[in-house]
């Protein structure tokens, strides 16, 4: 029996916001990061199902600047009575914007790790581990950048 699978690119981050651009220094970092924080929202937004149902994907596309990413919406004929074009965000959520604050911070930290300008004991465990998951509430941010207490010890796992 011969499945359709359907496949609708929704962009490298929501609408409105910035995002990494081809031909950058940090483009092939930040997309990374973007598309991993935009592929959770999106989750937050469509809810879990089966990949086979409803799953959002990283994919590169040839440019001639080099290879550019974004995310793919690939879809069932079920998964198409879930997606709907018009739920897609505008904007980051407050459980992104500290997503993408924090794995800035980590990448900051592994980077200087990597060169040896700071001992592992110097990284705080906070960013040693897997994505935090954040609340969906303004103060995400501040616990991203170490200015809040984080309540729970409840992790993502990293992608």
């Amino acid at each position: 029996m011969h499945k359709t699978f359907i496949a609708i690119e929704v962009g490298p981050v929501p609408a409105e916001e910035d995002s990494a651009q081809v031909g950058q220094p940090d483009y092939a970092v930040r997309s990374r990061r973007e598309s991993a924080a935009y592929i959770r929202q999106l989750q937050r937004i469509f809810g879990s199902h089966a990949p086979a149902v409803l799953s959002f994907i990283r994919r590169g596309f040839a440019h001639e600047l080099g290879r550019y990413h974004e995310v793919v919406a690939y879809m069932n004929r079920e998964g198409a009575q879930v997606f709907s074009e018009d739920r897609l965000p505008a904007m980051w959520d407050h459980i992104a914007r500290a997503e993408l604050m924090w794995c800035e911070i980590a990448d900051n930290y592994r980077r200087r790790y990597c060169a040896g300008e700071v001992d592992l004991g110097d990284i705080p465990s906070f960013y040693r581990d897997p994505v935090p998951a954040f609340p969906d509430h303004p103060v995400a941010w501040w616990m991203a950048v170490g200015l809040a207490a984080f309540p729970l010890q409840v992790r993502l796992i990293a992608h």
